[in-house]
């Protein structure tokens, strides 16, 4: 039963929306030229309406799946199961691109499809069809945020024991995450934080209000970043590292796991001994290249 259950959730899909966008047709099949072009003109926009409310309403028996926690992910267990049937119904949306592209074009509609698959926050946000969002009813982006083109929000990550680890993924209003930036489970952004281009946040970061990632930087898991504060580019939080408000992270810095950072003197206190270091490896470096050559010589 298992294994026919997804042809079948497919069958209906697929099956019924044809059936359904071709109805135009067949009833003026024998009018006048002009009235037949007319119906063959609205069978996108019906097969687009029947798709998607199709899928979100198949989707409507497994969403009491979409819950937080870890799971094994095999095809028998409760909660996977219906996960899987969700995530079926849910890609079938979203990888039939031109078909979501239109979805996202129009506000209303927009918001119909994403109550259907059980989001339930403001809907005022910036979305691309290549914005990689899942586990709609756990997801909640705030009225002005930006989820920029190529971005992951990424509510749930396999796992090498065999198990799915899901989180509730929340983005505070007019929050940011750049281009190809991917952002881990159970993750959240106050108002107004940015995720710059290309950077990874941990499974439950958070960052306040006002903070800022520039690009390419990597926040560990369970690390904060106090308000207002910025870490430079290609920057590295350590794991349970927490930097607090207001506080500048040069580029490049790495700050080591497990620590606090309360004012701009700890900070500094970091850079100049990664500095310092730096400078010994260099003088360390030197020196062994000068032997060689005198050795050669």
């Amino acid at each position: 039963m298992l294994n026919t259950l997804p042809a079948l959730l497919l069958t209906i899909l697929w099956g019924t929306s044809f059936a359904v966008s071709s109805t135009p047709i067949l009833m003026f099949e024998n009018e006048i030229l002009p009235i037949r072009f007319f119906s063959v003109s609205l069978v996108p926009m019906i097969f687009t309406v029947t798709f998607v409310t199709l899928a979100g309403l198949l989707s409507q028996f497994s969403q009491k799946g979409i819950i937080r926690g870890k799971f094994p992910r095999e095809a028998l267990h409760p909660v996977y199961l219906q996960r899987r049937i969700y995530g079926m119904m849910w890609t079938q949306v979203y990888y039939f691109k031109p078909l979501y592209a239109v979805v996202l074009a129009i506000p209303f509609f927009k918001t119909y499809v994403l109550r259907l698959f059980g989001y339930r926050g403001d809907t005022d946000f910036v979305l691309y069809p290549d914005t990689w969002i899942r586990d709609l009813p756990i997801l909640k982006v705030g009225s002005g945020a930006y989820l920029s083109n190529k971005s992951t929000i990424g509510t749930n990550i396999c796992l090498t024991d065999g198990s799915v680890l899901v989180d509730r993924v929340i983005l505070e209003q007019k929050s940011l995450v750049g281009h190809l930036a991917m952002v881990a489970p159970g993750v959240k952004l106050g108002p107004s934080a940015e995720v710059g281009v290309g950077c990874a946040i941990g499974i439950r970061v958070r960052m306040a209000e006002g903070a800022k990632v520039n690009p390419s930087c990597t926040l560990n898991h369970g690390s904060i970043i106090g308000s207002h504060s910025e870490i430079g580019t290609y920057a590295n939080v350590g794991l349970r590292t927490e930097v607090g408000p207001g506080l500048k992270v040069p580029s490049g810095t790495v700050l080591p796991p497990g620590m606090v950072f309360q004012t701009q003197q700890d900070v500094d206190r970091i850079v100049e001994s990664q500095r310092l270091d730096l400078f010994n490896q260099k003088e360390s470096l030197a020196q062994i290249l000068q032997r060689t050559l005198e050795h050669v010589s």
